[in-house]
């Protein structure tokens, strides 16, 4: 990595080595950023295993927006859920608990509109992965919605766990993203981040709008205000103008109940289907470079 930086400072005319170099370097350094262990190890994570862990997470998000807004799972919408599975996990799909419809009372940010349409678009996100995946897609896990306790009781608790879930699909994303070979997938994912990017400045602003307070859930959550700073309301770092990378290990550290090094808990009681499955300690500064 130092020849790396040597050459980058040193305006080298080697630029086709330097661009290899740069190119092998945050390959390794995705891979490694993906699951959260050893460069190794990174190594066996396929795209498959990587579609299927956005598939679990996708079935959360979908099943939260849509008990959200319609009080149904995503089931009632004809969107199947069956498919290989884990332990306690039946190949037929598991259960979902702790949903119900909100009551949306508050028309100035359009609340209820937006979380109708984001429903939408996660119930057509799991369609699409499920499509991409065939025989090899995952069944949906067993899903407590109320694992934070709150979530369904009013518009407040709403968007304080969908903001959780949103900064968790963005930076999900963008992990996995150095680890993608297929262009066509490339293109694909990249357009799932930006769907989720979409939503999650939404969300963000709905909060900082009706002045909900939060808390934040880890060393790279950007809490808005009137709890954090008057001056960030996205989660974007002002530093250099991205938004923050989390490990699998990392973004299953807040899906399972804020626990490392477990495989089930929170909003996963028994675990997540596929081949990533284990938490790691919580993000931190590291992550916003």
């Amino acid at each position: 990595m130092s020849k790396i930086l040597d050459e980058l400072v040193s305006a080298s005319p080697n630029r086709r080595g330097f661009l290899k170099s740069v190119g092998a370097a945050t390959a390794a350094l995705c891979a490694t950023t993906l699951v959260g262990t050893s460069a190794a190890h990174a190594e066996e994570v396929s795209e498959t295993d990587i579609l299927n862990f956005a598939l679990n997470l996708e079935y959360l998000e979908a099943e939260f927006y849509t008990y959200a807004t319609t009080g149904k799972s995503i089931t009632n919408f004809g969107i199947g859920i069956d498919g290989q599975a884990n332990n306690d996990n039946p190949p037929t799909g598991g259960t979902t608990t702790g949903g119900s419809r909100v009551s949306f009372v508050n028309d100035e940010v359009f609340s209820r509109e937006i979380a109708e349409e984001i429903a939408a678009d996660e119930r057509a996100h799991v369609v699409l992965i499920r499509a991409a995946l065939g025989a090899k897609a995952v069944a949906k896990p067993n899903i407590n919605l109320n694992a934070l306790g709150i979530g369904f009781g009013n518009e407040t608790d709403f968007l304080k766990v969908a903001r959780v879930l949103e900064d968790i699909g963005v930076t999900a994303y963008s992990g996995a993203a150095g680890m993608l070979k297929t262009p066509e997938i490339i293109t694909t994912a990249a357009r799932l981040l930006a769907a989720e990017a979409e939503h999650v400045g939404s969300i963000r602003t709905q909060v900082a709008r009706l002045k909900i307070p939060s808390s934040p859930v880890d060393g790279v959550d950007f809490v808005l205000p009137p709890t954090g700073r008057s001056n960030q309301y996205l989660s974007i770092n002002l530093k250099n103008g991205l938004p923050a990378v989390r490990t699998a290990g990392q973004v299953l550290y807040l899906a399972l109940g804020m626990k490392a090094g477990v495989k089930h808990g929170g909003f996963f009681p028994t675990g997540l289907n596929g081949s990533i499955t284990t938490s790691s300690g919580p993000a931190t500064e590291s992550n916003l470079s």
